[in-house]
């Protein structure tokens, strides 16, 4: 025969008439008393897009501008609103207020708003899966693409590395201005172990004491303007620099190619 339960059981939906709450985890935080659940985190660290070449494809895709500046959170609670930057700061001054304008959804070809925000001169197109929900980190719910220039410029100069192949840390590269070169900035990426062994074998043979522009690196090798550099880069930093570059190559000189020439 079987035996009665010790304790009458609970109705398993209880009064229908009544709300059903489940147990909190935690304490309750007595700041944010209209929460059934836990309390929101202090941060949610921010999603992060992935750099992509080109931009998907699909009807699961959205798009809009990406636009030059901080990635933000913005934390709504009952003590106030907090707008943190990724690293943590509050970019809200005590007591004031700040503006913030949102990047508004497009719906479009992808391709074709990268073409539309590069000849507008803008940084490129963010694409974010429709569905997914916000997680933080770079998962690849969310793809940045941006526009790549390309140039050519001369170059006035290197570094040199210890642990960089052939010893070439970095070029040093200078734009026209009139009729004077200007420092623009440097490119430490783009060589092999081929390339970067000719280069520096050319360099050498090019070093003089008279710098062809003036350059603010300490320990620059200068080297006489005659060898022009093809230069793919992301854009110009407020400081007149190159953002971003990468080397691609030598121009040959049957290639009459002209200079990068600035205002």
């Amino acid at each position: 025969m079987t035996k009665p339960p010790r304790k009458p059981s609970k109705p398993l939906l209880g009064d229908a008439d009544a709300l059903l709450h489940s147990r909190p985890h935690r304490r309750r935080d007595p700041n944010q008393p209209n929460l059934p659940l836990d309390p929101m985190p202090d941060r949610i660290e921010p999603c992060l897009a992935l750099l992509k070449a080109r931009p998907p494809k699909g009807d699961d895709w959205v798009y809009e501008i990406k636009w030059d500046g901080y990635r933000l959170s913005v934390h709504i609670d009952p003590t106030g609103i907090r707008i943190l930057t990724r690293d943590g700061h509050d970019l809200v001054p005590a007591g004031g207020q700040r503006d913030i304008r949102l990047s508004e959804e497009i719906e479009t070809d992808g391709d074709q708003l990268l073409a539309s925000a590069c000849e507008h001169g803008l940084e490129g197109i963010i694409a974010k899966r429709r569905d997914s929900p916000y997680r933080s980190g770079r998962l690849g719910d969310w793809v940045k693409i941006k526009r790549v220039l390309s140039d050519s410029f001369v170059i006035v100069g290197c570094k040199r590395s210890t642990v960089a192949r052939a010893g070439i840390g970095r070029l040093l590269l200078a734009a026209r201005k009139g009729m004077k070169l200007v420092y623009v900035g440097g490119v430490g990426t783009g060589f092999n172990e081929r390339n970067a062994y000719e280069l520096r074998q050319k360099l050498d043979r090019l070093i003089t004491s008279t710098p062809a522009a003036v350059v603010d690196r300490k320990g620059a090798i200068f080297v006489k303007p005659k060898l022009i550099a093809e230069i793919e880069y992301r854009g110009w930093a407020d400081d007149g620099k190159l953002r971003h570059a990468s080397h691609k190559g030598l121009r040959e000189e049957q290639d009459n190619a002209g200079v990068s020439e600035i205002e």
